[in-house]
């Protein structure tokens, strides 16, 4: 299958393109993408310290709020009565109510209750205008269970829950003073959870996105899924979360999702925000997308422009390549200039003017060559004519003296019959002119020949001819099947004539070949005369006419050879085949008559 240049050049475009835009493609997406995963990292990290921090702000308010409580000298006085001073309790914790209590409310609606109980036994209490009616002994039992807490201490504490459904409680210990370690009692807050679910509720992560509070033994705080607030965080997403956090991590049992877990130093509460994997990854996706479709439009266009790139090349390659076949034709073709002025139409334009050349070059070789030939024709001519002229005069002579002998003893039809046959033999002979004849010619030339023949040798000798009649008009060369009927009797037949000698000619066609035929039965030839006769008719051409080639036998087997060779050409003449004791086979080779060239026209 032929290779196409313009396909080739195309093709390695189109590769080089592909790679480059392959190695930048991925190159850029793959460093895209781990940027922007690095990117909604610190988007989530910041939005969790935000989160944190606004949390941690919130609680200290309230902080705050019991260090103004607990610098009220009644408090303090209230903390110092002794114990089973009823009625002073009385006193202390109405006069606490209207002047510490209900500013601290009314400045943190918030807050759904306060108090503080005292180790005296003083205790005062006082709640929201929202407060639904209160279970006092359900509550005495849950400051009980405060104060055997240990770690509570004059620092605010967050509890897991309050004592309110919905509710957060903020209890700390109260001594003399801020800084004692001496406790006299502890101080407590119901703060509704509402109120910290409107503080985060204003945080948005995307669509899928969200994020939900838990303490440190795994309680969850907040959810945006309100069942799940209160609920236990199940051991293994705790473990986790607590493992990576301030890392990227998948939560087990939350396929699909990723998470980011931060512990506020203040609160201990951990703060875990969500974001499906999806959602994070789809400004990859579309950056992947993008690339892709950017890719290929890109792909599309440079190929385009390769494409047309390679035609400006293969376009002038194959306006040459067909000039040139039109040259290997002959036909000088001259290739039409594209108009771009570069380097292709330099080359066309050093292509036309090496046609330009040629064309003459060739014009004057060929005119050269005719004047050749002219010449050579005539030489041909003067040869051809030399080699006619090549009439053995022993031939003559001997029937010469015939006549004379038949003339002196007796006048008889033999002497009429040898005359007319020797004259028509010497006007076939001496005819100069270069017509073809035909085959029926040749043979009634070899009868002439035969009837002189006869007489010479004293008796009847037949020949035997096997030619078929179609073959009888074929065209052959003058004088070139009686020299070899001549040459049997001068060589065939060295004892004389006997009644089993025979002479038999053919003629065929074979394979666009034409060929005649002389066998005889004769004495034949020995191996090295056969070996010596070839050599002489292959270097026949190279022997002046009149040489040795020329005087042996008649006109001679090399004369008849270089004669069908001038009319026909150097792959035709002579061939022959013997064998010592059983005779021999000279083959006339020559052109069918489909394919036959006169030897005008040849010289033409």
């Amino acid at each position: 299958m032929r290779k196409s240049l313009g396909r080739k050049v195309y093709l390695y475009f189109v590769i080089i393109i592909a790679l480059i835009l392959l190695s930048v493609g991925v190159t850029g997406y793959w460093r895209s993408s781990m940027a922007l995963e690095s990117q909604y990292e610190g988007l989530l990290a910041q939005i969790v310290d935000n989160v944190l921090h606004e949390t941690d702000l919130y609680l200290k308010n309230y902080e705050r709020a019991t260090v103004s409580a607990l610098s009220s000298p009644l408090v303090k006085e209230a903390l110092d009565l002794p114990a089973g001073s009823i009625s002073e309790f009385y006193t202390s914790g109405n006069v606490m109510k209207s002047q510490v209590f209900q500013p601290l409310l009314i400045n943190n609606p918030e807050i759904s209750m306060v108090y503080i109980y005292g180790d005296n036994g003083f205790q005062v209490s006082d709640f929201n205008i929202h407060i639904v009616p209160f279970h006092y002994k359900a509550f005495e039992e849950y400051i009980a269970q405060l104060r055997e807490e240990s770690d509570i201490t004059g620092k605010l504490r967050i509890q897991d829950s309050g004592f309110l459904d919905g509710h957060l409680t903020l209890v700390r210990k109260l001594g003399d003073r801020t800084s004692s370690s001496v406790f006299k009692g502890l101080m407590g807050f119901e703060l509704r959870i509402g109120e910290l679910n409107t503080l985060w509720k204003g945080i948005r992560l995307g669509e899928s996105g969200y994020f939900f509070i838990v303490n440190s033994r795994g309680k969850i705080l907040y959810h945006p899924d309100s069942s799940r607030v209160g609920k236990q965080l199940d051991g293994s997403q705790l473990q986790t979360a607590e493992a990576e956090s301030d890392h990227l991590f998948e939560m087990p049992g939350e396929p699909g999702r990723v998470f980011f877990a931060r512990t506020s130093s203040y609160s201990g509460w951990m703060l875990v925000a969500s974001m499906s994997r999806s959602e994070l990854r789809m400004p990859i996706a579309q950056l992947r997308q993008t690339t892709i479709t950017v890719g290929i439009v890109t792909l599309l266009l440079a190929s385009l422009l390769a494409y047309r790139f390679g035609q400006s090349i293969i376009r002038p390659v194959r306006l040459l390549e067909r000039g040139m076949r039109q040259t290997e034709r002959g036909q000088w073709t001259q290739v039409p200039l594209t108009g771009s002025r570069d380097e292709m139409d330099r080359l066309i334009s050093s292509y036309n003017t090496m046609v330009r050349r040629l064309e003459e070059l060739v014009e004057r070789v060929y005119e050269s060559e005719l004047h050749n030939q002219e010449h050579q024709l005539k030489r041909q001519l003067a040869e051809f004519q030399a080699l006619q002229l090549q009439i053995n005069p022993h031939f003559l002579y001997n029937t010469l003296e015939i006549i004379i002998c038949y003339a002196v003893i007796q006048k008889s039809s033999e002497i009429k019959d040898i005359v007319r046959s020797l004259s028509y033999m010497l006007r076939y002979s001496i005819r100069t002119d270069l017509e073809e004849i035909t085959l029926a010619n040749e043979l009634k030339h070899v009868l002439y020949f035969m009837t002189i023949m006869n007489y010479r040798i004293q008796r009847d000798f037949e020949i035997d001819v096997r030619i078929p009649p179609e073959l009888l008009l074929h065209n052959m060369v003058r004088l070139t099947l009686q020299p070899l009927v001549e040459n049997v009797f001068k060589h065939a037949f060295p004892g004389g004539i006997e009644d089993a000698h025979k002479i038999t000619i053919g003629a065929r066609v074979d394979n666009e070949t034409f060929l005649v035929t002389v066998e005889d039965n004769g004495c034949g030839m020995q191996p090295e005369e056969l070996l010596l006769l070839m050599r002489r008719l292959m270097h026949s051409r190279e022997e002046k006419p009149g040489g040795q080639a020329g005087a042996e036998g008649s006109i001679g087997l090399a004369n008849v050879h270089n004669r069908i060779q001038m009319v026909f050409g150097a792959e035709y003449g002579l061939s022959v085949t013997s064998e010592s004791g059983r005779g021999t086979i000279v083959t006339i080779r020559m052109p069918a008559p489909q394919q036959k060239t006169s030897y005008r026209s040849k010289s033409g």
